[in-house]
């Protein structure tokens, strides 16, 4: 009997240690940033706002206060791409974690191969309702069957949404049109067009000028919706398990920008914030890919993608402060139609190049929307009438977007607009044969044919195919 009692007491002992070292572990774990429940995600998404116009990207005359206090409460990304600068396909490299060839949005207003699965799918498996307020521009339903919220960006519908159910997640895309053509929201009247600052690829003119008071008003009304968003979360008591998310889509529509491989179109403003998980100020200077976020997602709710299952790769590590190797590499692609004549393009960057290949150089680039005489986005107009009076940076300009060479290399952190070409110069040849290289290896793995794909009859089937669905 008394050897029985002194067996128990041991086992007791061992249990009650057992229980203490599981305590220490958990509370270590939440000292460590790690949350007991699965976060909420926030992604707020702007349109066609090109990324250095926020203030805390280095814009000067638009006021974007509640972005750069945001991005001051997280980490901002300065290397943030997506792999196509239009609407669509952004949002369906977004939405699947795959690059457009794979998830079938290769070009603008197309739509996903039938069976492809998306965050709605992926977060719903993981007991999340997963909503959308505000611009769609994905389909079929079958791949994108968000919860459609109204009231956006933060009224009645949204907070409904948000607070439902305490005891589940919810993952919620507010996407603005800001800043979209034809640029008729917030206030105009406030910008100076004698004053604002235009970039080196702008040309100069009165109507220039006055269009992009109108841009810039957008701008600001973007970030007023996005001031709305936060002071709604900010009302909540678990705002701390909430990790928000904030992307200014592709760059604008006026000029070497969106519906190109250019860096302003590709290159993305890019903040999260997660109160005791993101290290509040942190700036990170790793390459991301909007393939990413869905990876990033998951593994923040407790599960890990499967090799294969996704061409982006999540950087949750990272954003926690835990050392993580990620990217070598992003990557880029445009197809033309049907916003023009074929004109393939693709392109990938490294930490210090951006390598573009224009497929068929011999063409002239056109696309539908900039190049007619009417046209709203107004820049091209204004240079072609600049061009017809014999201005010589008119005619450059319209050279250069027109008339486009085989190969393109840049270093783009010293040459932010690309005005040197650094495509001949023997001291970058080992560069340029390596990214070449890799983006070939890149095209192949994702099946893509290159000028093959840039074809009316191509696009033509990527919409049967989902007619109906």
């Amino acid at each position: 009997m008394v050897e029985c009692v002194f067996v128990d007491t041991l086992y007791l002992i061992k249990m009650k240690n057992l229980i203490v070292i599981i305590l220490l572990g958990a509370i270590a774990g939440l000292s460590n940033g790690a949350h007991a429940a699965k976060p909420n995600f926030v992604f707020i998404l702007a349109d066609d706002l090109t990324y250095n116009m926020l203030g805390c990207y280095g814009g000067v005359d638009a006021e974007t206060p509640h972005i750069d206090g945001l991005a001051a409460e997280g980490m901002r990304f300065t290397k943030a791409y997506s792999a196509a600068a239009m609407c669509a396909p952004f949002r369906a490299e977004l939405y699947t974690g795959l690059y457009p060839v794979r998830n079938g949005v290769a070009w603008n207003h197309s739509s996903a191969r039938p069976g492809t699965k998306s965050v709605c799918h992926y977060l719903s498996d993981l007991g999340y309702r997963v909503g959308l307020t505000g611009k769609k521009h994905a389909s079929p339903q079958s791949t994108f069957p968000f919860e459609i919220i109204k009231d956006f960006p933060a009224g009645e519908g949204v907070e409904e949404f948000i607070t439902r159910d305490a005891e589940q997640p919810y993952c919620l895309f507010i996407c603005s049109s800001n800043a979209h053509a034809a640029w008729t929201k917030g206030d105009a009247s406030k910008f100076d067009p004698d004053s604002i600052y235009l970039n080196p690829i702008q040309h100069d003119s009165p109507e220039i000028r006055e269009v992009m008071t109108r841009y810039l008003a957008e701008v600001e009304d973007f970030d007023r919706e996005t001031g709305e968003v936060l002071a709604l979360l900010e009302s909540f008591e678990d705002e701390d398990q909430t990790l928000v998310m904030l992307s200014s889509e592709q760059g604008w529509a006026l000029g070497f920008a969106k519906w190109s491989n250019w860096d302003l179109g590709i290159r993305t403003g890019f903040i999260a914030r997660w109160p005791g998980m993101i290290k509040a100020g942190s700036v990170s200077n790793e390459l991301i890919q909007m393939a990413d976020i869905l990876p990033t997602f998951l593994e923040a709710a407790g599960r890990n993608a499967v090799p294969g299952e996704f061409d982006g790769v999540s950087f949750y590590k990272h954003l926690i402060g835990e050392p993580q190797e990620h990217r070598q590499y992003v990557y880029g692609i445009h197809n033309n139609v049907p916003e023009g004549n074929p004109y393939p393009i693709r392109s990938i960057r490294n930490k210090d190049f951006h390598y573009i290949q224009n497929l068929i150089p011999e063409a002239s680039y056109h696309e539908k929307h900039v190049m007619v005489e009417n046209s709203r986005l107004t820049w091209w107009p204004a240079l072609k009438r600049a061009e017809a009076m014999g201005d010589s940076r008119a005619v450059a300009l319209l050279k250069r977007f027109h008339n486009r060479p085989a190969e393109e290399l840049y270093r783009v952190d010293e040459d932010v607009y690309e005005l040197e070409n650094l495509i001949g110069n023997p001291e970058y040849e080992s560069e340029r044969k390596r990214l070449r290289a890799e983006l070939h290896r890149w095209m192949e793995d994702q099946g893509d044919t290159g000028v093959a794909m840039d074809s009316v009859a191509v696009h033509a089937a990527n919409k049967e195919a989902v007619r109906d669905l």
